[in-house]
């Protein structure tokens, strides 16, 4: 990464910082899974097996009843002709973000104005781009990957050790919300 990307990061950064302070006071209790009904996930959608999975992991909860919006973001100038908007999907790439590397809420669509009752953050990466999505989203939860300074943006984080794989960690915050509701 260059010494320019690198400041304009830092400074991206001490902006959503300021963003998330304000994002911890709304801040929730862990939600009964039961009580989940729209869910938003946001991940790297340069990935093309990542991609895929995340289709799985939203067809497995649409099948539950869930309502489900996916937002993947692609490292790349422009959208690449692939990766097609659909109704419960959109997408956001480099064009979209402000200098400092935050997403441009006018730019992202639908997603960051949907109130989702849970943000499933399904990315292992330290891009500035996805994490900033929870900081910005109006969801009532959010949860994701034990990154470094990833929890100001975030209600829990999940520790997968060494699997790195995001079904593992979409099943692992599932199981979760139904295991920490039990009565």
């Amino acid at each position: 990464m260059g010494w320019i990307k690198q400041i304009r990061n830092t400074i991206g950064t001490y902006l959503l910082q300021g963003m998330a302070v304000k994002k911890t006071h709304t801040a929730q209790a862990l939600p009964a899974y039961n009580s989940i009904h729209e869910i938003g996930i946001v991940y790297d959608a340069g990935n093309k097996k990542q991609e895929e999975q995340v289709n799985k992991i939203a067809q497995i909860l649409r099948s539950e009843g869930k309502k489900v919006m996916t937002l993947g973001f692609v490292n790349a100038p422009k959208l690449p002709y692939q990766n097609k908007f659909h109704i419960s999907s959109e997408y956001y790439w480099q064009e979209t973000l402000t200098f400092f590397n935050l997403p441009e809420k006018a730019k992202i669509g639908r997603f960051l104005e949907s109130e989702f009752d849970l943000l499933m953050n399904l990315f292992f990466e330290k891009e500035l781009p996805l994490q900033a999505i929870a900081a910005l989203s109006k969801s009532r939860f959010s949860m994701a990957a034990n990154l470094s300074k990833a929890l100001p943006y975030n209600d829990v984080l999940i520790d997968t050790g060494n699997n790195k794989d995001i079904v593992n960690l979409a099943m692992q915050m599932i199981h979760y919300l139904k295991v920490l509701h039990k009565s």
